[in-house]
């Protein structure tokens, strides 16, 4: 058994070096692609809150439904679960004063008779105002009519 343990340690040592650095540049190289990304987002945001008048503000996102699923059954836009909640949108004071909710893309529920999940587009706020999520996954509940 000790002799088994040995050569498993001491067999192939190059390769086993090998494997070692390799795996520690990816980590080094992924690590630094993180903080490269952070300080994209970092920078765009400094960009972009200096001017006059920008804010960034934080929008529940509100899913919108179209078309009336199958008959018997019915949707409860309250219980429609929403990831991410919300979302981060930058624009002028003017425009996002008073804005409580993003919305979606419409979501064609006609004819549906069970619960399902789509990746939807968040709507337009307006031009010049950027949002931080482009796509959302929304969970649509349809129930059967009691």
């Amino acid at each position: 058994m000790l002799e088994f343990i040995r050569k498993f340690f001491t067999k192939h040592i190059g390769l086993k070096f090998t494997a070692l650095i390799l795996s520690l540049a990816i980590w080094f190289y992924i690590v630094g692609e993180l903080k490269r990304g952070s300080e994209e987002e970092r920078q765009f945001l400094s960009r972009m809150l200096p001017r006059e008048g920008m804010v960034a503000k934080k929008l529940s996102i509100m899913p919108i439904f179209v078309g009336k699923p199958r008959y018997g059954f019915t949707i409860d836009a309250k219980k429609a679960a929403v990831v991410p909640e919300y979302c981060i949108v930058v624009g002028t004071k003017d425009m996002l004063g008073k804005t409580r909710f993003i919305y979606t893309m419409p979501i064609d529920v006609s004819g549906v008779y069970k619960p399902f999940t789509r990746s939807v587009a968040l709507n337009p706020v307006a031009p010049g105002v950027y949002t931080e999520e482009t796509l959302v996954e929304v969970t649509v509940p349809v129930e059967k009519i009691p």
